[in-house]
């Protein structure tokens, strides 16, 4: 009998059997190698991995995930985030292995906007995956973005019922990272049963779609409660009162401000609160 069940999960992997699964896998390949150069997956491959033993890793973790995830007209930038998505997936199946992590059982507004309030305390980023994962039954995964990929975040959700939070860091902000985040936990709260295809999120680009305009006014209700939203506004001139209104409404000021500046399209505004912490270096990643 082979011992191939003994080996470690993370260093083997079972190709395809059926035909079509070997053509969705070469096809995979293919995309990839033609997509991709080593500088491109620099932070994402494995200590000592080769970068051809890297495509084959992401080809298999596409098609085993969905034959439907590499097309033969994708463009590279698709493909991009394609090969991210299947990394994603990869990492929250070995986080949901290696951890203790709550039953899902739905996602309310109310726990949305206490989760937004932990905000307040740049500190929580560092125990956020653990508070999602032990709370609520979320995966949180958060990897460096390939070179050029225009995404944010993504959600989606596993076979076994896991909803997945996939964030970029494309932008090494907190106030970023802490509204992609509320993005997506909104999608979570509001389009669980839609998950079973990613919805990926380039937050740069104003998408007029129901489920994304649904997502923004609760991602920022998390944040902001309306009731405190005009207030924060009116007063972007008035450093004390603005300040003052912030700690009523329990966001931190880096949000708020960043949420004006988005708005506002000028990003000159609140320079002094613009880089609370560097995000890359909470979650560990190492910026050649």
């Amino acid at each position: 009998m082979s011992n191939t069940a003994d080996r470690d999960q993370n260093d083997f992997e079972v190709l395809p059997s059926p035909r079509d699964g070997v053509a969705d896998f070469s096809q995979a390949f293919n995309s990839l190698r033609r997509s991709l150069k080593p500088a491109d997956a620099k932070l994402l491959t494995r200590p000592d991995e080769a970068f051809e033993d890297f495509i084959v890793r992401v080809a298999l973790g596409a098609t085993s995930t969905t034959s439907a995830l590499f097309r033969k007209n994708d463009s590279a930038a698709d493909i991009k985030i394609q090969a991210w998505l299947a990394l994603a997936g990869e990492k929250a199946k070995e986080f949901i292995i290696g951890n203790d992590i709550a039953k899902f059982k739905g996602l309310s507004t109310t726990q949305l906007r206490e989760l937004g309030k932990i905000s307040v305390d740049p500190n929580s980023v560092h125990t956020i995956t653990e508070t999602l994962s032990r709370n609520f039954g979320i995966v949180l995964i958060v990897l460096p973005a390939f070179t050029s990929m225009k995404m944010d975040g993504c959600t989606f959700r596993l076979n076994n019922g896991y909803p997945v939070v996939g964030i970029s860091l494309r932008y090494n902000r907190y106030d970023n990272f802490w509204f992609t985040l509320m993005h997506e936990l909104a999608h979570i709260c509001l389009h669980y049963e839609q998950l079973d295809a990613p919805i990926v999120d380039d937050l740069d680009i104003t998408n007029d779609s129901e489920i994304e305009i649904e997502a923004n006014i609760i991602a920022k209700d998390s944040l902001i409660p309306r009731q405190y939203w005009r207030l924060i506004w009116n007063a972007k001139d008035n450093s004390t009162t603005w300040l003052s209104l912030c700690k009523q409404a329990e966001v931190h000021p880096e949000i708020a401000a960043g949420m004006i500046r988005y708005q506002t399209k000028n990003y000159k505004l609140f320079p002094e609160h613009h880089h609370t912490m560097d995000m890359r270096k909470a979650f560990g990643i190492k910026d050649d």
